[in-house]
């Protein structure tokens, strides 16, 4: 009597250990599921950043921002309502062709806070006195990324430079004057920057390049706020 009830209760030990197992690894499962699924709206909220904007649909562009996001980049820094608004503007009036190609971003989770960083290239082809250019801009966009309501939009984005390149359209190679004054432009953007300039539109002074102190110091504040410190 006594081994038999050794026995049932070992069984019982036995049974539930494997349910609290089976609980856990249900619990785990739906966690993975949970982040692969945020990981996927967030990689499609940036992905769909640059069709919207290149594609010129306003109205979308603003849905992936929440009310008070903003945004930093060569030409403009501040709400991203107003850089919308300047974007419609630059679109109306300009000749150039702009496409943003967007790669796969790094994506990192916290509850309902996220950080994204992902490869840029931003192309623009412009006329000029030079004749058809080619701007060709090698950045990241660095996302703080939010979850409201059910869904995840950007509060933050910040665009990072790294280099860039000026080549011709309809000729052999771009004459000398157009590398003139181009020392007075950070080098990791200075086709960008002089376009923009020969355009009326200066170099936001809070650009950021790619291993600055204020890049350091954007990393730094970013992981902080995805914890919550």
């Amino acid at each position: 009597m006594k081994l038999a009830t050794a026995l049932l209760l070992s069984l019982a030990l036995v049974c539930g250990a494997g349910a609290a197992r089976a609980s856990e690894s249900d619990a785990a499962v739906a966690e993975r599921t949970a982040m692969l699924d945020a990981r996927m709206e967030i990689a499609d909220l940036v992905n769909n950043w640059a069709l919207f904007r290149d594609q010129e649909k306003w109205d979308e562009l603003a849905a992936i921002f929440h009310e008070e996001g903003t945004i930093s980049l060569s030409w403009f820094a501040g709400p991203h309502d107003g850089f919308i608004a300047a974007s419609r503007q630059l679109a109306a009036r300009s000749g150039a062709l702009l496409k943003h190609y967007i790669g796969v971003p790094r994506i990192r989770v916290e509850g309902s806070r996220a950080l994204s960083e992902v490869n840029v290239t931003i192309m623009v082809r412009a006329k000029t006195p030079a004749g058809e250019v080619d701007t060709t801009s090698y950045a990241r966009f660095i996302d703080r990324i939010e979850k409201r309501d059910d869904a995840w939009r950007i509060v933050q984005r910040v665009a990072v430079y790294e280099k860039d390149r000026a080549d011709p359209v309809d000729r052999a190679s771009l004459p000398d004057a157009v590398f003139e004054g181009m020392e007075k432009y950070p080098a990791e953007l200075k086709f960008l920057a002089a376009s923009l300039d020969r355009s009326g539109i200066p170099l936001s002074p809070v650009t950021v390049l790619d291993k600055s102190p204020e890049l350091a110091a954007l990393h730094k504040e970013n992981e902080a706020w995805l914890t919550g410190r």
